[in-house]
């Protein structure tokens, strides 16, 4: 009887372990996959953002705002 009880916690503490091992790959190539996906969709955005202000550059270039150069950069050299 002792052998038996033996025999059951070593195979019950190797499958723990197994399953442990498991849960910890799934759970990183879960954060791995979510890290992607925010990558993703932070470059997607960005490119909206450019493709918003060429279209807007498009429809009206007047209501664009003008860039102002410093005024020592004119050429005035005073």
């Amino acid at each position: 009887m002792s052998r038996l009880r033996v025999i059951l916690v070593v195979f019950s503490v190797t499958a723990f372990l197994i399953f442990t091992i498991l849960l910890r790959t799934s759970a990183s190539r879960m954060f791995f996959q979510y890290q992607q996906s925010s990558f993703s969709q932070k470059d997607l955005l960005q490119q909206l953002w450019q493709k918003q202000l060429q279209f807007e550059c498009l429809v009206n270039p007047a209501g664009l705002p003008q860039l102002q150069l410093p005024s020592d950069s004119l050429g005035g050299g005073e």
